[in-house]
């Protein structure tokens, strides 16, 4: 048997494919769909990115209006002024992205990506910055292109490749091409399947590519691997649809088990997997956490003195006052319910890690969900860069309040010539 198809059967599949309506006509909406959605990502790729510029010059200016602020002599005023700076959106962060950003750019309208160092407790009263959403309302948004290409390109791929032999079958062509074939059925085949998935991976190669283009940021590797990615998504669907046509069965009904099979690996499975991820690491009991965070507030304001007796216990080199006032027993209380509170969120972090390890460890049973989890790890706004984000904030609020706390502490405030040693949040933390 020849197992790579002669030049021959190459030039007779390919022109029979040139002559298909059909081919064009769905090759050509893939193309269309993908095109407008990747233009779409990679003008907001873009616009994060520019934006992402934006803060640098944005920090300055609000450093140089905050030195305004501390031109007060040492008292209640001064420590005033450096809770509300620690505080305040010079503690803003943005999360790092990769080089693939518009492969994923859309989950950063639902992921926490701009967190905020505070003197605050920022698991009860810290919110994101900038305007409120409804992540519900955003769900519902367009998927991206790694989604679009999962959802589109396999029904592109079956509706060329089903049905391949039972169509010749059926027009009574089958006997004839055995005979016309000296190979046996399997060159024509390999070749009529081998020009399909040149063909659909070709469109969705070129329709994708402004997703990456448009974005400043975006570099080769990442483009080689989202290729190299497609081509393996688009072979494992040719191949599959060409399975199918070897089945002995009228040409509706592959069509029907094409469509059955593209139903199961898309939507079926991916769902089957979040519902045994959840199982395998189930998420500690919200109302439970929310009894825990209101005994923890309760806790604090009963014993906010105590606790701030003991944070000067603890650093000696502030001076203790009599009687500890406002900012300092509000920063006191807020540090008495992090720590109480730290294990809890530190529980829904470790749970949400093993679930999306889990998912990424059965990822390749669905070849969709295997494809838009590699986008979104090229983008950098995967689960494990979302995590990782959080222990980058969580590090760079250690230095933060190391920073703030002496001075509203001890109620000093802090200098102009302070703020230029003011901790700025970057790759290291």
């Amino acid at each position: 048997m020849q197992l790579i198809p002669s030049r021959h059967y190459w030039r007779a599949e390919g022109s029979k494919l040139w002559r298909q309506p059909l081919a064009w006509i769905a090759l050509s909406a893939l193309f269309a769909v993908l095109l407008a959605s990747a233009v779409s990502a990679g003008l907001d790729a873009r616009a994060w990115r520019s934006a992402a510029a934006l803060d640098v010059a944005a920090r300055a200016a609000a450093i140089d209006s905050a030195t305004a602020q501390l031109q007060t002599p040492p008292g209640p005023a001064a420590a005033i002024a450096a809770y509300e700076l620690g505080c305040g959106d010079l503690g803003v962060t943005r999360i790092p992205v990769q080089a693939g950003l518009g492969l994923g750019v859309q989950r950063l309208s639902v992921l926490p990506t701009r967190l905020k160092a505070s003197l605050d407790n920022r698991l009860v009263e810290s919110r994101d910055p900038g305007p409120l959403r409804n992540p519900l309302l955003n769900d519902t948004g367009l998927p991206g292109v790694p989604a679009m290409v999962a959802l589109l390109l396999p029904l592109v791929a079956l509706v060329l490749c089903g049905g391949l032999l039972q169509e010749e079958r059926e027009h009574g062509r089958l006997g004839l091409l055995r005979v016309q074939s000296t190979h046996g059925m399997w060159p024509l085949v390999a070749a009529a399947l081998g020009w399909r998935c040149l063909c659909i991976w070709a469109v969705t190669a070129v329709a994708t590519l402004p997703a990456l283009l448009l974005d400043p940021g975006s570099n080769a590797p990442v483009t080689l691997a989202w290729i190299g990615a497609l081509a393996v998504f688009t072979s494992v669907w040719v191949v599959l649809g060409g399975c199918l046509s070897w089945v002995p069965v009228s040409g509706a009904s592959s069509m029907l088990a094409a469509l059955g099979l593209w139903l199961a690996l898309t939507f079926a499975v991916p769902a089957a997997l979040a519902l045994a991820a959840e199982r395998a690491a189930p998420m500690p009991s919200r109302l439970l956490s929310i009894v825990q965070i209101r005994t923890a507030q309760q806790e604090s304001e009963a014993h906010e003195q105590d606790l701030a007796k003991a944070w000067y216990a603890a650093h000696p080199g502030v001076q203790a006052p009599a009687t500890a006032v406002w900012p300092a027993t509000f920063v006191a209380r807020a540090l008495g319910q992090e720590a109480a509170l730290g294990p809890l969120a530190r529980s829904f972090d470790a749970r949400r890690a093993e679930q999306a390890a889990f998912v990424n460890r059965w990822a390749w049973v669905s070849p969709g969900l295997a494809l838009v989890l590699w986008g979104e790890f090229l983008a950098g706004t995967d689960a494990a860069s979302q995590l990782r984000y959080r222990d980058q904030v969580d590090a760079f609020e250690q230095r933060w309040r190391q920073f703030f706390m002496p001075a509203v502490m001890e109620r000093r405030g802090l200098s102009a010539e302070d703020l230029k040693k003011l901790p700025a949040f970057g790759p290291a933390d």
